[in-house]
């Protein structure tokens, strides 16, 4: 009988525990929503994609920073919760621009972040099947990732072509006529029609799949009312992406450190950037994780025909990557604490080295 009534008494107490905890939420949330709209002359800027979105912040920061009082949500807080968080404890109160993430993980969930931040300016980026355990389908992650346009106070939208909208003169698809014209360890140049004109822009950042969030960053500049010649006056000052392409130089060695990439498309871009190198060329990576054996064919077979040493962390992929890339070439590091030394006695000044989906602490 007291065993009975102790786990009644438990249960009793985590139910209203969360009742509890439910209403002190909705308590913050309004407090934070009250903060929102008090600022009467805040734009809001709401970004979501599959890919990208944090870099889309990140760069759209840095090119309005010196045009306006702006504010970015920190590192990758992307759900309802940090958001509330964020607008009632650091969203400073003069704020002109406040560029936010939204994120999700069940069907819903942006529209939320959409019907509590209402933001007047929305980006959706590239829309892939990252996620796609959640969502079970790649429709029913483009229809997740458009929940950001019922924002109650939305002005304008742009919305890559990969979400398959229906453009309006609220919601504009891009990119339009977006042409990459090189790309390599130097930086990224690139075209695109803004109001009928081809204009020009370059950032001293690596991969062409950047573009497309330049692309995003350029358009709601313009459409903030900044001139091309101020956007590309900070494009040519951006900062690298942390882990992401980002070019290092130590010892006389350059250092390419990709080690947050783990798909087969942005290794591959990553392959292709080191191949501009005149230089000996190596390559350290575990290939691959949870992705299919042909892949790791078609990567082991780039990475063959680019670089002249290849260091294998693992045995997770070895045995497949090994079987596709010159044995004379290959070296399987199975304890990656050896990294280092191990870099010390087979890289030398001069080496470009690429980190690919992988890294050790020293970066």
């Amino acid at each position: 009988m007291f065993k009975s009534n102790s786990f009644l008494t438990l249960i009793v107490t985590l139910i209203l525990s969360n009742i509890i905890e439910k209403i002190l939420f909705l308590l913050f949330k309004s407090r934070a929503k009250k903060r929102l709209l008090e600022n009467k002359d805040l734009k809001i800027v709401a970004i979501t994609a599959s890919y990208g979105k944090t870099s889309i912040k990140n760069f759209l920061h840095h090119v309005l920073k010196n045009h306006f009082k702006t504010y970015k949500t920190p590192r990758s807080v992307n759900t309802i919760v940090g958001l509330v968080l964020d607008v009632n404890r650091d969203l400073p109160k003069d704020t002109q621009i406040y560029i936010a993430e939204a994120g999700a993980r069940v069907k819903g969930d942006i529209k939320t972040i959409a019907n509590f931040l209402e933001p007047q300016i929305a980006v959706v980026g590239s829309v892939g099947e990252q996620h796609i355990e959640y969502f079970k389908t790649l429709e029913n992650i483009k229809n997740t990732k458009k929940e950001l346009l019922l924002s109650p106070r939305l002005q304008k939208a742009f919305v890559h072509s990969s979400a398959n909208v229906v453009p309006s003169e609220k919601i504009e698809e891009f990119p339009n006529n977006l042409h990459i014209v090189k790309s390599n360890l130097d930086g990224l140049w690139f075209d695109m029609e803004l109001n009928g004109k081809v204009e020009h822009f370059y950032a001293p950042i690596l991969g062409s799949f950047n573009a497309i969030n330049l692309a995003a960053v350029v358009l709601v500049a313009t459409h903030l009312g900044m001139s091309v010649l101020e956007i590309n006056e900070a494009l040519t000052t951006l900062p690298q992406v942390e882990h992401r392409l980002q070019k290092i130089e130590a010892n006389g060695k350059i250092i390419i450190d990709d080690s947050f990439n783990g798909n087969l498309e942005g290794m591959l871009e990553a392959i292709n950037i080191s191949s501009n190198y005149n230089g000996r060329k190596v390559i350290i990576t575990p290939g691959l994780v949870e992705s299919t054996d042909s892949a790791n064919i078609l990567l082991a077979k780039e990475i063959d025909k680019v670089f002249d040493f290849v260091i294998i962390t693992g045995t997770l992929n070895a045995n497949i990557l090994k079987a596709n890339i010159n044995e004379d070439k290959v070296f399987v590091l199975k304890d990656k604490t050896m990294l280092e030394t191990t870099l010390a006695r087979t890289t030398k000044s001069g080496d470009l080295i690429l980190f690919a989906n992988d890294a050790p602490n020293f970066i």
